[in-house]
Order: structure tokens, then sequence, then C-alpha cells
């Protein structure tokens, strides 16, 4: 019960000579639209607390022959309702996406195959960890994927008090990703957690983004080819990760910049 859903838009290019642009909007009110409904109820749109006048700056892949990028959209925040959790009661939803996109600027739409998700009661253990997250400004944190400075003690006790609920990974990506972005010299916290992602992923569905933190981490630290080796990894373990196109930070630092891999990257980096 009210774990995010993901959802991933992977865009292919099947031609082995022709290269295509595919430009669109991501904004759910508008060019990106997702509807959530419950058994036997009108579908609901999905806004994620963005309002529906505001228009997201559009997104733009440039597709070689053969080449896949993906986009991904969590569904978690819903400030409509008491707790801020999407998918809070038990039982069967549906998730119909619809994409309104331009390929080499010819207008299309998308339409997505509607999902079927059922929400199950969550054990007796779990609740109680539930029990102290159920409240908006968590679900956003799940929402973005990072903790806002007022909710980092609320993960940290799920991290201490429940390390085997399914909240706990969660929870250390959230505070991973927060104290990368503070601007601290001192990641000691971070790193022991980051360590215990990578050593235990289990199920985990965001292992591509433990792999990025870890990336990202190793960069921060001025170790150029440790990030390499995770990012590498990421291309080899996950290749539709949202996280491999050349706009991403790491990505194009990296792998993508010209001439950067052939002076600094050594052979066994890859391997």
């Amino acid at each position: 019960m009210g774990e995010p859903v993901f959802l991933t838009l992977a865009l292919t290019n099947l031609s082995e000579k022709n290269i295509f642009e595919v430009q669109g909007y991501l904004h759910p009110a508008n060019d990106f639209e997702i509807q959530v409904a419950r058994s036997s109820e009108i579908p609901k749109r999905f806004t994620a607390g963005l309002r529906e006048d505001v228009l997201v700056p559009g997104v733009t892949f440039r597709l070689r022959p053969r080449e896949v990028s993906t986009l991904r959209w969590p569904l978690c925040y819903e400030p409509d309702h008491p707790n801020g959790f999407l998918f809070d009661p038990q039982g069967q939803y549906s998730i119909a996406c619809q994409v309104r996109v331009a390929i080499n600027q010819t207008p299309r739409i998308l339409t997505l195959p509607e999902l079927q998700l059922n929400i199950q009661e969550p054990t007796a253990e779990e609740m109680k960890a539930q029990n102290l997250i159920l409240r908006p400004e968590c679900a956003e944190d799940l929402q973005r994927l990072q903790a806002h400075d007022k909710t980092v003690n609320i993960w940290r006790e799920i991290i201490e008090r429940f390390p085997k609920s399914l909240w706990a990974p969660y929870a250390k990506v959230l505070l991973v990703r927060q104290a990368l972005d503070s601007g601290k010299s001192d990641y000691g916290e971070a790193a022991k957690w980051l360590e215990e992602l990578v050593r235990d992923p289990a199920d985990f569905p965001l292992c591509d983004d433990v792999f990025y933190l870890s990336a990202t981490y190793q960069d921060r630290l001025g170790r150029p080819l440790e990030a390499l080796r995770w990012l590498y990894r990421i291309q080899r373990e996950y290749p539709l990760s949202p996280y491999i196109h050349a706009s991403n930070r790491l990505f194009r630092k990296y792998i993508y910049q010209a001439g950067w891999e052939q002076r600094y990257s050594p052979w066994y980096v890859r391997e």
C-alpha cells in the first residue's frame, strides 16, 4: 500500500540508417496525461501536485539507428488525498496513459497499454513503518525521490527501526540523494547506506538509481575511474535506464563527451 509505481516509456529507433528526433512535454496535465482509477470509480487525472496550467519545458531525444532512450514517471504523490498517497486504499487500480509528441516535427499521439494493479493490505510489521510515513510530505519525497529537510528524521527512523521493511531501501535512496545534493563535504552516513544498497539490492526497483548515486558519490570525491565503473554497470545491467542519455550530467561528462573516454578510460574499467 502506497509504494510508488514507476511508468517507463521506451523510445526505440528500429531503422538501420535513419535518425529520428522526438519532442514532447512531460506534464501530466498537458502532453503527458495519466489517469488513475480504482475499480468501479471514474478515472481521475494524476497531477503530482503540479498546477494544470503549468507547461513544463519539453524534452528532445535524437535517436540514432538502433538506439533506445527511455523516460520514467513515478506515481505516488497526490495532494488531493488526505495523506498524500495516490495508492492508499487497497484494491484494484487501472492506469491509462497518453503521450502527445512530435516525431521529426510530425505530431503523433501515443496511447500506452492500460495497466492493472492490485494493491494489497500490508502486514502488521509493514503497517508500523507505514504509519510513520503516511503523510503528504513523505509521499512528495517518494514522488521526487529526494527527502526534504523536514522529513530526514522520519526516513532515518525507518532505517533504524524497520531495516527489513520494504520502505528501508527507499529511505536510504532519499537520504543519500538529499546528502549528495546538500553540498556537505562529509558523506560518511550516505556512503554507508550506499554500500548496504549495493550489497543487498533484492528486488528493489531503483537499482539503477543506486548505481547512479554511487557514480555521483565517486564523482564528488574526485574519482573519475570509479564513477565510470558505475556508469558502465548501468549501461550493462539496466540498458533501459532513463539515466542513459546524452543530456544526463554524468553521462555527458564521462561517456558522451567526445574524446574523454579515449583519454582517461583504460580498457579494464569496462570489465
